[in-house]
């Protein structure tokens, strides 16, 4: 994908370079990680829409876009043919802490290429990646490898940029890579970042800017919630687990077990399920108020806890959901009536999707035999009425986890690109 998007952009004339890793993608055609490019600021400002047709011409979906900073931001495009992701870091200056390196034409005026492809000219690539690896303390001897290389390369330049960025410690870094003194960056690197915080200046236009930026984010948030439902022996927990490890474009992951609470250990949870229709249910006015009861905490844990993490691009995983009462409601010991728990639905927080995972019933019976195959029988058409493949979707659990991974992600990258 990752070529057929620089040649989109040559035959556009859109002017662009690679910041780093270049050698990586061209010799190993790696895109696993993310692609850092820099644009004009005139084609940053409509890099969505560009993008956008790139991706209308090759049938892919722009399904995440993180506006991380004012001229950064990472998107993901997403192959529904083969499942892949493509993760672009996109900036519109090089710049780091708010600190800018150099203007547009200094940069654009000297770029240099690897393989046909724009790069930055060496000095510029140095002074921008060494102080990405100080600010984030991760400077390795690879890293410092490669560094080396591009200081020696471009000595007299890189020295005029370290004496600009790192006023009172340019003489200790130009010492350390000419005498190959890895040590002596890694022992000080907190010295050193302190000493390039010190040329930020306040820029208030910036700061207002960035500031609506954030607003933007804690309106609409770039986080994305999924519930799974099924019964017993369906195979939630190992799909959960699939997609907890599976590459998606999220910053972090959460996981909930039933509400919107978190809880120190699932070894509760844990008992319930080992009989889930073990207690008789409650009496009426019991099981109205434990409704009651239900609708507070997921009104609550919804604000406290996934809000916030909505906002910090996380996926949140629930296993089980309240609509779970609707179709088993002995695991939740609810003696009322179905229409009053259906009544309290309309005021619980709903995640974007819900994953009913079932299939044939003698196939979950001979998984797990939690409750009667008749019970069994009567949750399984229970649950899949819920199915209206716009938010609830139903997945077929008889094939191997993988499978079901791939199907899972594509219904939420897809419901995801409706965003955009």
């Amino acid at each position: 994908m990752i070529f057929q998007f620089f040649n989109f952009l040559k035959n556009n004339h859109v002017d662009y370079c690679l910041i780093n890793g270049y050698k990586e993608i061209v010799s190993n055609n790696n895109t696993d990680s993310d692609i850092d490019i820099l644009f004009k600021q005139k084609d940053f400002l409509k890099i969505e829409e560009i993008i956008k047709q790139f991706c209308q011409m090759n049938s892919l979906q722009m399904v995440q876009v993180l506006h991380h900073d004012l001229w950064a931001k990472n998107i993901f495009l997403y192959n529904l043919e083969n499942g892949e992701f493509l993760n672009l870091d996109l900036y519109g200056e090089l710049s780091r802490k708010e600190v800018v390196f150099f203007d547009e034409k200094e940069i654009f005026d000297t770029l240099e290429t690897y393989e046909n492809i724009p790069i930055l000219s060496g000095e510029k690539e140095f002074i921008n990646y060494l102080v990405k690896k100080i600010d984030k303390s991760d400077l390795s001897k690879e890293n410092f490898e490669h560094l080396r290389s591009l200081y020696l390369k471009n000595e007299n330049e890189c020295k005029k940029v370290l004496k600009q960025f790192f006023p009172k410690t340019h003489k200790r870094i130009e010492q350390a890579f000419s005498d190959d003194q890895y040590d002596d960056i890694v022992n000080n690197i907190s010295e050193l970042a302190n000493d390039f915080y010190s040329v930020k200046t306040l820029d208030i236009n910036r700061w207002f800017l960035n500031k609506l930026r954030t607003i933007k984010r804690i309106v609409s948030p770039t986080g994305f919630t999924v519930s799974f439902l099924g019964p017993d022996g369906s195979g939630k927990s190992t799909v959960i687990n699939e997609l907890l490890v599976t590459r998606l474009p999220f910053r972090r992951k959460d996981y909930f077990h039933l509400k919107p609470i978190k809880i120190k250990s699932s070894s509760a949870y844990n008992e319930m399920v080992e009989d889930p229709h073990k207690y008789p249910p409650y009496s009426k006015l019991k099981s109205y108020v434990k409704l009651l009861y239900f609708i507070y905490q997921y009104n609550m844990g919804w604000v406290k806890n996934i809000v916030p993490l909505k906002i910090k691009s996380s996926l949140v995983i629930f296993d089980r959901y309240f609509d779970d009462l609707l179709v088993d409601s002995r695991r939740y010991r609810y003696g009322g009536s179905l229409a009053m728990a259906k009544l309290a639905r309309v005021f619980i927080p709903k995640p974007d999707i819900y994953f009913i995972l079932t299939t044939d019933p003698k196939v979950i019976y001979e998984r797990k035999q939690e409750v009667l195959f008749e019970e069994l029988e009567r949750q399984v058409e229970a649950y899949n009425a819920l199915a209206d493949g716009k938010r609830y979707f139903q997945i077929d659990v008889d094939r191997s986890p993988e499978e079901i991974t791939r199907e899972i992600v594509t219904i939420m990258m897809e419901k995801m690109h409706e965003r955009y």
